[in-house]
C-alpha cells in the first residue's frame, strides 16, 4: 500500500510471481467502490438531490466497507498464490512422500480457488451498488457511476479466469461441480446488473 502506482505496474509486468492477476481483479472491485462513493459524496449535501440524501449516505457506507474486503482480497490471494507455488516444491522421493504432496496441493487449490470466488461475490454487490447510484446520483458524475458498473464486471470477470483454470487441478469432483455451478450463477447475474448499469448510464448521458 505504500509504494506508488508505477511502482505496483512495473513490479506487475515483471516475473515475479506476485502480483497478478487475481490482484488485479480485486484492485478493480475496489476502483469499483471507490467510483461509487466519490459520486455518492457528490450527491449528498447537495440540495439538488435531498431526497436521495439518506440513500447515497447509505450506499457511501456500504462501499466503503466492501472497499476494503477487496483490498482484503487483493492480500490474499497473492497469499495463497504463494503457499500454492511452495506445494510444488514439497518432497516426492517416497511414496508416503508424494501422497502428502498430491493433499497439499488439492488444499493449497482449493484455496487458490476460494479467494477468486470471494472477489466474484464481492463484485455483485459492487456492480449493485453502482448501480444504484446510478439511478439516484448527481447527473454531472453519473459517467463515473458507468465506470464503476464497469470495474464491478471487470473484477467478476477476471476472477471467473482463476476460479476456471483452478478447477482443472482438482480432482474432487462433487466440489468442483458445486464451485463451478456457483461460478456461473454469480457471473450471468453480475453480466445482468452492469448491463442495467450502461442502460441507465447511456439513456442519462445521452440526455
Amino acid at each position: 500500500m505504500n509504494i506508488s502506482i508505477s511502482d505496483f505496474l512495473e513490479r506487475l509486468s515483471s516475473d515475479a510471481p506476485t502480483p497478478g492477476g487475481g490482484a488485479v481483479a480485486a484492485l478493480a472491485g475496489a476502483l469499483s467502490c471507490s467510483l461509487t462513493s466519490m459520486v455518492g459524496n457528490l450527491t449528498y449535501g447537495k440540495k439538488k438531490y435531498e431526497k436521495h440524501w439518506e440513500q447515497a449516505g447509505e450506499i457511501i457506507e456500504e462501499a466503503k466497507t466492501l472497499n476494503e474486503d477487496f483490498l482484503s482480497l487483493f492480500y490474499e490471494d497473492m497469499e495463497v498464490f504463494t503457499k500454492l507455488m511452495a506445494t510444488f516444491g514439497l518432497p516426492r522421493g517416497t511414496e508416503e512422500e508424494k501422497q502428502k504432496r498430491d493433499i497439499e496441493i488439492q488444499n493449497a487449490t482449493k484455496k487458490a480457488i476460494e479467494v477468486p470466488l470471494k472477489v466474484m461475490e464481492k463484485s455483485r454487490r459492487a456492480a449493485e451498488l453502482a448501480l444504484d447510484m446510478a439511478k439516484i446520483g448527481n447527473l454531472n458524475a453519473i459517467s463515473d457511476a458507468g465506470i464503476a458498473g464497469e470495474m464491478a464486471f471487470a473484477a467478476c470477470s477476471s476472477a471467473s479466469y482463476n476460479v476456471l483454470i483452478n478447477l482443472n487441478f482438482l480432482k474432487d469432483e462433487d466440489y468442483s461441480k458445486s464451485i463451478d455451478d456457483k461460478h456461473k450463477e454469480i457471473l450471468k447475474a453480475v453480466k445482468s446488473i452492469h448491463k442495467e448499469v450502461a442502460l441507465v448510464v447511456r439513456k442519462k448521458v445521452k440526455n
